[in-house]
């Protein structure tokens, strides 16, 4: 892609540097710069339906006081546009230094600031849990993975009333950021969603690896939701389905953005049959 000329077509910016970053499992993304201004040009495919919803929600969060990487809006007054094939963010720069499983604790204390900030309506489980039937044609790849989904989704389906908020959806460490000054950025909001908010508790423990840190620091700043912190295990075999779903998918297409050697496939695959005992 032009990126030069994207910028400057349709966020009337023209810099005069611009870097290809390693991009990620479904994007590609470069730093563009000039003197005084520097910002993220991020593009996913068309059909990505939850890009725009994640920067706008990214917005409302900017809004409140956290740092997001705010999406900044183009020249027609919006926060994507479409070039080709491909849908077009430009993000606030945001410095700072990826977390790591270590600081499992701020990892914890962010989500729950994020989540008090976006609350939301509960809504329908049921739909809710669409996000495991979008690999429905890709779970027969090996025998074990539709009975770990259809299982997982029924473990959340037997739960009562749940606490609902805009998800960041993919809470990974290196998504977190220490800035200079020490507040913690959370930006990369291309899987935000609504959802219940221990989907993204469950996902934030999947990635350092336990609970011990991560559960304390989320309590501390939503101490109401201690008794539906019992339920976490069952989103935790929902976080363990989407993994399996998802890399099933990458390794029946061979779908190589986002790694350097398609064994980085299998190895998702394969964490998430060990994490269900297959």
């Amino acid at each position: 892609m032009d990126v030069a000329g994207v910028l400057s077509e349709h966020w009337d910016l023209k810099p005069a540097r611009v870097e290809a970053l390693f991009g990620g499992m479904g994007s590609e993304t470069w730093v563009a710069a000039a003197d005084g201004w520097r910002v993220v040009v991020k593009t996913v495919d068309v059909r990505d339906g939850g890009f725009e919803p994640g920067l706008e929600l990214a917005v409302r969060l900017d809004d409140a006081g956290l740092v997001t990487g705010r999406p900044r809006p183009s020249r027609a007054g919006r926060v994507v546009e479409r070039v080709g094939d491909r849908q077009v963010g430009v993000l606030e720069f945001v410095d700072g230094v990826p977390l790591t499983s270590v600081d499992a604790w701020a990892v914890g204390e962010t989500l729950g600031r994020v989540h008090r900030a976006s609350a939301t309506a509960a809504g329908e489980v049921e739909e809710w849990l669409d996000l495991l039937r979008h690999f429905d044609l890709w779970l027969d790849l090996e025998a074990w993975i539709r009975p770990a989904v259809e299982g997982a989704a029924a473990g959340v389906r037997r739960l009562g009333p749940l606490t609902w908020a805009w998800l960041h959806g993919d809470p990974a460490p290196e998504a977190f950021l220490r800035q200079p000054d020490g507040t913690i950025a959370l930006i990369d909001w291309g899987a935000a969603m609504p959802g219940p908010v221990l989907y993204d508790v469950a996902s934030a423990v999947m990635y350092v690896n336990g609970a011990d840190r991560v559960v304390p620091a989320y309590l501390e700043q939503r101490p109401e939701l201690t008794a539906e912190v019992e339920h976490l295990e069952a989103f935790l075999q929902v976080r363990y389905a989407v993994q399996a779903g998802y890399f099933a998918w990458r390794c029946s297409n061979d779908i190589r953005t986002g790694i350097a050697d398609l064994a980085e496939n299998r190895k998702g695959l394969d964490d998430a049959r060990r994490a269900f005992g297959a």
